[in-house]
């Protein structure tokens, strides 16, 4: 009896290793993405064989084969894959550079670099020519004009005086907008040549302070400040400023700043979410003026470090307590988004929603239906990802991880 069940376990464990050898052997045709900018496509299935044709990342391959070998290119080790190419041509890429996963972004690979010397980066931002422009606490810039590979220090300064701690970049058409804090190097930056020259505006033209947190952006041309005591708006490129912002101030220290496409503005607060409304007047009737919004709601913290509007008008509100969503169609509905992780940046891209927290970077690219998220493991700089930026040509994502350094995807 005992050796019968013993037969019974050998026929059994003999099946289920063949089985396992079947299925790693097993492959299936499909369709798969590009991950790295370039990818060269050769005539055999080795890094040594000719370059055929090239393909960007983004683009959709058809794999109908695969190596029997894998090999090792740059430290990755993966299978050789056929592709089919156009004309019923068929060529050869190395399974390193490509992701069956059709969430583009769950195949990156990522690299850190770390122009400072260890002094805490707190701003970026990829120029329309593809210069990465990054910037420190302590006022200095970083620029690199060749992706990354080496780096040019500069020391913004307008009329003898040097910026102080740089909070945030933005990118305004050709213009590179700062803000910063300082009561002599505060106020706003700007460069409209990439860093050789600046115009610095201050409460000397209107700004409510001198600290400034945030800067978005408007259709009409506009640019908006967030800072300690409320927000300000200028509508000449900065000469003069009004803390009036649709005609009403809210008097408050403000984190955030975001502009939906129908120029709805929405402010992040110390105090919550506000934005311009309408809401019931003291004698009846209707009016539009600044109301918080989502208080209480699932995610929804007080302190609000980042808000993002989608094209499609979704709102996302980062903050202590994690991401809150809703739509400007129905400001009174949100639902929580994820964890509970700590949120510092939110940036919308045209076809991507990607989130910066305290444990990590998520990207989606269904309008916050899925994410993918990357985490230091992952081989970004650190869990803490405190900017975000996008090359505009490329479309390379950029991270700033404070005095970890830089981090970017091949």
């Amino acid at each position: 009896m005992k050796r019968r069940y013993c037969n019974q376990y050998l026929i059994l464990g003999f099946f289920l290793f063949s089985f396992s050898l079947i299925a790693e052997n097993t492959f299936q045709p499909g369709q798969a993405k590009v991950t790295v900018g370039i990818l060269n496509v050769r005539n055999i299935a080795a890094a040594g064989g000719d370059v055929i044709t090239t393909l960007k990342r983004g683009e959709v391959l058809n794999v109908i084969d695969r190596s029997t070998n894998e090999s090792t290119e740059d430290g990755i080790t993966d299978f050789w894959y056929k592709v089919s190419l156009p004309k019923k041509k068929t060529g050869w890429v190395f399974g390193g550079f490509i992701s069956f996963e059709m969430n583009l972004e769950g195949g990156l690979r990522w690299k850190t670099i770390n122009p400072g010397g260890g002094q805490k980066f707190t701003g970026l931002v990829v120029s329309n020519n593809g210069e990465i422009v990054a910037a420190t606490e302590k006022g200095n810039i970083f620029i690199s004009t060749d992706k990354g590979k080496s780096w040019k220090k500069l020391v913004p300064q307008a009329l003898g005086a040097s910026i102080g701690k740089i909070n945030k970049l933005i990118l305004v058409n050709k213009e590179i907008w700062a803000a910063a804090s300082g009561e002599n190097g505060g106020g706003v930056w700007k460069t409209t040549n990439t860093g050789k020259s600046w115009a610095q505006f201050s409460t000397a033209q209107g700004l409510s302070s001198n600290d400034v947190y945030d800067l978005a952006f408007q259709k009409d041309g506009s640019i908006v400040a967030a800072t300690e005591k409320g927000m300000s708006q200028t509508k000449d490129g900065g000469q003069t400023w009004n803390s009036n912002v649709n005609g009403e101030e809210l008097n408050m220290k403000i984190l955030s700043i975001a502009v939906s496409q129908d120029g709805k503005v929405f402010a992040g607060t110390i105090d919550g979410l506000y934005a311009f409304i309408e809401s019931s007047g003291v004698f009846g009737g209707t009016k539009y003026s600044w109301n918080r919004i989502g208080k209480g709601e699932s995610n929804m913290g007080d302190s609000i470090y980042s808000v993002g509007v989608t094209p499609s008008g979704e709102v996302f509100a980062g903050t202590e307590l994690g991401v809150s969503r809703s739509n400007i169609k129905e400001l009174k509905k949100w639902s929580g988004v994820g964890g509970k992780s700590i949120v510092n940046v939110i940036y919308m891209d045209s076809s991507k929603i990607l989130i910066g927290t305290d444990n990590g970077l998520n990207i989606s690219t269904d309008n916050g239906l899925s994410w993918v998220t990357y985490k230091k493991e992952n081989g970004i700089a650190s869990n803490r990802v405190d900017a975000i930026s996008v090359n505009p040509i490329d479309k390379t994502i950029w991270t700033l991880s404070g005095a970890d350094g830089l981090s970017y995807h091949e």
